[in-house]
C-alpha cells in the first residue's frame, strides 16, 4: 500500500508511481487556495485527472490483493465449443 505521508521528493526517489501520484495530488491541494483565475482552473483539471487515476490504481491494488475478480469458474465443457 502506497505511503500517503512522502514528500514529492520521498515519493520519487522510493520509484513508487501511485506515491508520486499522491504526493502530487497533496502539493496542489496545498496550492489551490493561492492561485486564481487559469491557473487555479488548471489545477483544479490536474487535480481531477490524479484523482482519477490514483482511484483506478488502488481499485487494481485492491483487486489483485483479493485475488483478481469475483467470479465463480464454471466446469469446463468442450461440447460448448
Amino acid at each position: 500500500m502506497a505511503d500517503s505521508h512522502l514528500t514529492l521528493a520521498e515519493a520519487i526517489e522510493s520509484g513508487n508511481y501511485l506515491d508520486i501520484l499522491l504526493a502530487q495530488r497533496r502539493e496542489i491541494a496545498a496550492d489551490l487556495p493561492d492561485e486564481k483565475g487559469p491557473a487555479k482552473a488548471a489545477l483544479h483539471r490536474q487535480l481531477s485527472l490524479l484523482s482519477k487515476e490514483i482511484e483506478a490504481l488502488m481499485a487494481k491494488d485492491a483487486e489483485d490483493t483479493e485475488g483478481g475478480a469475483d467470479v465463480e469458474d464454471e466446469e469446463f465443457d468442450p461440447e460448448a465449443l
